[in-house]
């Protein structure tokens, strides 16, 4: 009996880790993976209880042994945790990126080291042929999804043509680009800056500092800020001749297109007693030109969850203080008929007239893990919002009922969409999107899966038309054509070389990408 429960016993400690390994991968969420590094410390110590219990040496000898392991085992986390440093994730799975604390720190560039261009002494009208305005996030229906392109996507014997690289300072931000204005942002040592590029060129035509601004000097590293790296995050906004930046501290700057001067300057956290979102502000502002509104998210906590400015001056024109803002943006929808703000929230979603901000609907969504992508058009009275971390993805019905009031219902949840980093879009009967890294496709009538492939990581993607436009995590940059069947794979382009989240931007025929450490410009090819 003994040496059965000896072998059986061994057994099953032998299967725990491969058990919730299987598991893990089962789930197809990445974050879990965080789990193995627990497993496997609890796999070994259930080894040596087992050897422990079971062995065959003198139980003194077993014992010294055990002791003797978890002891080892301490001692070299111990030094291991003197020599390494931790700087922020290696990947969207949020596996750790260590450095040998030797290493000198990149806080990020206060002046490019190094500059690649193309002489463009006698090419510069073929440009201005080329050029188009990208003023808003994710284009102009801030959900990443365009008419079909002007560009070819087609680049194996017409590639692209780089015109400009440069390195720039640490952030997640994309381009807005306006005319010859390319207006992005980033981290120069400890302050917040916004910066105007020439499209052409990559030169800096104006930059504006916010000083003694840093995400990482007011997050500890323990609440997670140092997992998602320094720097600001959101994208900026263009409206006639003013950008609208906002920083990942909660500083809206709005600022002279032309000159980068400053017209007004708010603090959407500090200024409605808030508290820094915990990986940072990411969202970028929301133009309501007609009403003359910026909208603009606020703390995940306490505080404002959303606030309207007034466009010219600043001022407070109204503020919901909802249960706290997340990192999606809000958008302007057209629900049955009616133009209203809907916004993904901390832990709901939520329509607002844009005039006033009075609440029109919430559909409770709760869950602490954040909530990133843009809430999308499904139908006349659909919307889907998508989510990872296990939360669910519902498919949302906004209607008024028969006394005018606002009622929403959940047709269904499915964890088969589940964008981290990314937004969703919508073809037809289906939706398509970066799940947990690779591109998949459900089913509207019920969110089933319909397929999932290509392995991109978690980066972005611009729909044309059904052309695709995919920003991968590692760098490159592919583009083929998506619908019901699957992702075909036309063309690819070694963009960047490092980890990107950034958004990229298409004004034109000219493809803005950028990440943490670089930036560049390419020209695509025109259309046949």
């Amino acid at each position: 009996m003994k040496s059965f429960l000896r072998l059986a016993s061994l057994g099953l400690v032998a299967l725990f880790g491969p058990a919730v390994y299987v598991w893990i991968q089962l789930q197809e969420m990445t974050y879990l993976n965080w789990f193995l590094v627990g497993t496997v410390i609890l796999w070994a110590l259930l080894f040596g209880l087992w050897h422990l219990i079971f062995g065959r040496v003198q139980f003194g000898k077993r014992l010294a042994r055990f002791f003797g392991v978890i002891g080892g085992f301490l001692v070299l986390g111990f030094i291991l945790s003197q020599l390494l440093r931790y700087e922020g994730s290696a990947s969207g799975s949020s596996f750790p990126k260590l450095a040998w604390v030797w290493e000198p720190e990149d806080s990020g560039a206060d002046e490019p080291s190094e500059f690649v261009q193309t002489d463009l002494s006698e090419e510069e009208e073929r440009l201005v042929r080329a050029m188009g305005d990208s003023t808003d996030f994710l284009g102009p229906d801030r959900n990443g999804t365009f008419p079909a392109a002007s560009f070819s996507m087609e680049w194996s014997e017409n590639p692209p043509e780089l015109l400009w690289r440069r390195p720039v300072g640490k952030a997640w931000s994309g381009f807005a680009v306006k005319g010859h204005y390319a207006v992005t942002q980033e981290q120069a040592a400890d302050a917040e800056r916004v910066l105007c590029l020439d499209l052409f060129t990559g030169d800096e035509i104006w930059k504006h500092d916010n000083p003694g601004t840093r995400l990482l000097l007011v997050k500890e590293e323990n609440q997670g800020a140092a997992m998602g790296g320094d720097g600001p995050r959101s994208t900026p906004v263009i409206d006639e001749n003013n950008v609208f930046a906002l920083g990942a501290t909660g500083i809206l700057n709005c600022l002279d297109l032309a000159t980068g001067n400053e017209i007004w300057t708010r603090n959407v956290i500090s200024d409605f007693d808030g508290e820094v979102q915990k990986w940072g502000s990411a969202n970028a502002a929301l133009i309501i030109a007609e009403d003359g509104l910026v909208v603009v998210p606020g703390s995940d906590k306490t505080g404002a969850t959303l606030v309207a400015f007034d466009l010219m001056s600043g001022t407070d024109r109204w503020v919901y203080r909802g249960d706290g803002a997340s990192y999606s943006s809000p958008r302007l929808m057209e629900i049955g008929g009616t133009t209203m703000i809907v916004s993904v929230n901390q832990k709901d979603v939520t329509g607002h007239v844009p005039a006033s901000g009075e609440l029109l609907w919430k559909y409770d969504w709760p869950g602490s893990f954040p909530k990133v992508g843009q809430p999308v058009s499904a139908g006349e009275n659909l919307v889907l919002v998508t989510a990872s971390y296990g939360v669910g993805s519902p498919l949302l019905e906004v209607k008024q009922d028969g006394t005018g009031a606002w009622k929403v219902s959940q047709l269904w949840k499915s964890t088969r969409m589940k964008t981290k980093f990314s937004t969703s879009f919508i073809i037809g009967d289906y939706a398509y999107g970066i799940d947990e890294g690779r591109l998949a496709s459900i089913h509207l009538s019920d969110g089933s899966k319909a397929w999932k492939n290509q392995k991109v990581g978690f980066g972005q993607q611009l729909l044309f038309g059904d052309e695709l436009l995919v920003q991968t995590e590692r760098g490159p940059v592919i583009a083929g054509h998506i619908g019901p069947e699957g992702f075909e794979e036309t063309s690819r382009l070694e963009a960047l070389s490092s980890m990107t989240w950034n958004v990229p931007t298409v004004a034109g025929r000219f493809l803005l990408v950028r990440n943490d450490q670089e930036a560049a410009c390419y020209l695509l090819p025109p259309r046949k």
